[in-house]
C-alpha cells in the first residue's frame, strides 16, 4: 500500500486566482499578499521535503509540473499518525493539496495509477483564457 503527498509548488497567476477565495478581498490586495507569501511558501516546501525525506518519504514524478509529489509504502492512517507525532502535520496542512475527500495524505496516485516512467512531464491543462 502506497500513500502520496502532493504540494503545489508554484503556478500560473490564473491557477492561483481561480483557487483564491473569491469575493473576500480585491484582486490587487490578494496579489500583494500572494507575492509576499510565495518565497515563504517555497521555503516551507523545502523544509517539509527535508523533514519528510528523513521520515521515509521520497520525491517521485508528479503528474503536474507545478506540483511536488512524495510517496511512501505506508497506509494513509499510519502516515497521518506519524506526521502528527513528528509535528510536521500542521505545517503540511498549509501547503499540501488535498484529495477530493479533503485528505492531505492521498491513498491513491493523483492520476489514479502509479506514474509511468516517462521523459516528458505533462502540464496542467490550459484554462479557457490561455487557449490551447
Amino acid at each position: 500500500m502506497t500513500s502520496y503527498i502532493l504540494m503545489h509548488a508554484f503556478g500560473t497567476l490564473r491557477d492561483e486566482l481561480d483557487r483564491s477565495d473569491h469575493g473576500k478581498r480585491t484582486y490587487s490586495g490578494w496579489l500583494r499578499q500572494y507575492v509576499a507569501e510565495t518565497p515563504k511558501r517555497l521555503t516551507e516546501i523545502a523544509w517539509l521535503i527535508d523533514n519528510l525525506g528523513e521520515n521515509g518519504w521520497k520525491i517521485t514524478g508528479s503528474p503536474y509540473d507545478c506540483d511536488v509529489m512524495l510517496e511512501r509504502a505506508i497506509s494513509r492512517e499510519t502516515a497521518e499518525q506519524e506526521l502528527r507525532r513528528a509535528e510536521i502535520w500542521d505545517r503540511l496542512m498549509q501547503v499540501a493539496s488535498p484529495d477530493d475527500d479533503g485528505h492531505i495524505v492521498w491513498r491513491e496516485h493523483p492520476e489514479g495509477r502509479p506514474a509511468p516512467r516517462r521523459r516528458r512531464r505533462v502540464r496542467r491543462p490550459p484554462t479557457r483564457e490561455q487557449g490551447s
